[in-house]
């Protein structure tokens, strides 16, 4: 085959994967998903790098993507979140990097009790930012707690009315309709939504959108 050939079957196949995925745009345009990046993501930066590229086609695709990075607390709103952020700057100008101390939008109210406040979250969703929310919180007492990144991303997603996305080896509790993908392959926020293949998908839970 020709380098030209090859070049148009190349887009050819893109636009026929393209147009495979309007039903999924279709039923995902407008809502909200809260993805937790995970250790893969925060830890291999090709992996980062392809996970902010998700990130970025979901909110231009309609989606609205607040995302929960983990780390210590000393880093989480630091190095871990300008490394996101700037990641995703990659893609769009769009991210903006926020704490749960931000607007008290997480308070621990107990062991596992975790009280959102979604104003500032909802704030920059309704003007097309990406919110990247780091897991560190007040508590009752006013003092500031660090939470684990699937206790607040549960919380805020509970709150947002919002899907789920969480990577492999997730520990504690969360709901059944949570899906559950492997970030160590590339693209696998994309791959699992727009259902591209069954790769990344641990079969718990159940498939965004039903």
């Amino acid at each position: 085959m020709r380098p030209r050939e090859c070049s148009a079957a190349a887009a050819h196949g893109t636009a026929a994967s393209l147009v495979a995925t309007l039903p999924r745009l279709r039923e995902l345009h407008g809502r909200t998903v809260v993805v937790v990046a995970g250790d893969h993501v925060l830890a291999d930066k090709k992996l980062r790098h392809a996970f902010c590229g998700d990130i970025g086609f979901l909110r231009y695709s309609g989606v609205r993507p607040p995302d929960d990075p983990a780390a210590l607390r000393r880093h989480v709103a630091g190095h871990v979140q300008r490394g996101l952020v700037g990641s995703l700057g990659d893609h769009t100008t769009l991210a903006v990097g926020i704490t749960g101390e931000d607007g008290r939008t997480l308070v621990l109210r107990g062991e596992a009790d975790v009280q959102v406040d979604p104003g500032v979250v909802r704030l920059f969703l309704d003007t097309g930012r990406i919110p990247i929310v780091s897991s560190v919180a007040y508590d009752s007492g006013g003092g500031i707690q660090l939470l684990s990144a699937v206790l607040a991303a549960v919380a805020l997603a509970a709150t947002l009315q919002a899907d789920l996305v969480l990577p492999t080896g997730t520990e504690g509790t969360f709901p059944a309709t949570a899906a559950v993908v492997d970030m160590s392959v590339p693209h696998a926020v994309l791959r699992h939504l727009y259902r591209l293949d069954d790769a990344g998908e641990s079969g718990l839970g159940t498939a965004l959108g039903g």
